[in-house]
């Protein structure tokens, strides 16, 4: 009498394996997408490359001369830059600025934006600290720098010199930039002390974006549809990482004597959800997110004079790099899932002896 050997795994098991094997699909898709963006959008250290590559540093001084001169500054009434066009005040702008100073800014407001869209805070606060600026315009080579400024600007006019004397009796700023004549007369150190001192007063030790007055737009954009979906999403994110190791031990346990249901249930999800979420991966590297870069403004997100040209850039530039991360984690996934599935092809015999 021959007795048939009992195949493994049954009916009920295949059919829970294939179910887990579909909603491990399902969920490998938002989790692939989820670990990535963890890893490139929501990280400051990503930041970083993308600022270097959109010449971030080197285009700052030329928005805050812009703006400083749009603005109608104190500074520039009546006073010691008055007489500085565009092109020689973003040349002063970028000897005076201390070394590093931009990038230690950048990455402090980095820092600040990104607590506020991880929740870690509840409003969106920048500190731009030009305390290092007033110190650094005391220093050596800040007196240097405006000495190269002053050596590179149209001779004094007899008006100016007049107010340039006047300004040393009386310890003073007030008069506009020029090129002294070399004399006695024009000590640089004693000309320069009243501007330092006149640029330096000039300037806060302390600017807070966005000011007191628009505050409310921040609350706005909290408030926002858009603002309240990207929240929502964050935190139902967070979970399919988790759903998908469950699943995927389930499938493990339900497969444990069949090497070749447990690779397939287990490749072919991997292979089917990094197919899937390859495609924003591909939209996002091919177009840089165009489309979205309107949404901030679009619900009265808080404007910055000046910077927005610049934002969209680094903003195009990191969205391309985050669709190129997240297909850096599809083929990853893709590999492992061709893998699983290579097993199952290999393997000639499931049946436990």
């Amino acid at each position: 009498m021959s007795i048939s050997k009992k195949r493994y795994p049954n009916a009920i098991a295949k059919g829970l394996i294939v179910g887990l094997s579909l909603l491990l699909t399902v969920c490998l898709i938002p989790a692939i997408i989820d670990l990535s963006i963890n890893q490139t959008v929501f990280k400051s250290d990503f930041y970083a490359g993308v600022l270097r590559r959109t010449n971030f540093y080197e285009q700052v001084p030329t928005v805050i001369a812009d703006t400083v001169m749009a603005s109608g500054s104190s500074a520039m009434q009546g006073g010691l830059l008055a007489g500085l066009n565009q092109e020689q005040f973003i040349w002063m702008m970028t000897s005076m600025l201390p070394p590093g100073w931009i990038e230690s800014q950048t990455n402090a407001a980095m820092d600040s934006v990104l607590a506020f869209l991880n929740f870690k805070t509840e409003t969106l606060t920048i500190t731009v600290d030009l305390q290092p600026i007033k110190d650094y315009l005391t220093s050596p080579a800040g007196k240097q720098s405006l000495v190269n400024l002053l050596d590179n600007l149209p001779d004094c006019s007899d008006d100016q010199l007049t107010q340039i004397m006047i300004a040393m009796q009386s310890g003073q700023g007030g008069f506009a930039l020029c090129r002294p004549p070399s004399s006695d007369l024009f000590n640089m150190d004693t000309m320069l002390d009243p501007v330092i001192s006149s640029f330096s007063a000039s300037l806060p030790a302390v600017i807070l974006l966005p000011p007191d007055n628009e505050q409310g737009k921040i609350q706005q954009i909290i408030k926002s549809p858009v603002f309240l979906i990207y929240q929502k999403v964050r935190q139902f994110l967070v979970f399919f990482p988790w759903m998908c190791l469950v699943l995927a031990l389930m499938i493990i346990l339900l497969s444990l004597r069949s090497l070749r249901w447990m690779s397939t249930a287990l490749g072919v999800p991997l292979v089917l959800a990094s197919l899937g979420a390859a495609v924003p991966g591909v939209w996002l590297f091919l177009t840089g997110g165009q489309g979205l870069n309107g949404v901030p403004s679009a619900n009265g997100a808080v404007s910055i004079q000046g910077f927005e040209g610049l934002l969209v850039g680094v903003i195009q530039e990191g969205f391309k790099t985050a669709g190129q991360g997240l297909l850096v984690w599809c083929v990853g996934a893709l590999a492992i899932g061709l893998v699983l599935i290579s097993i199952r092809l290999v393997t000639q015999n499931d049946t436990p002896k």
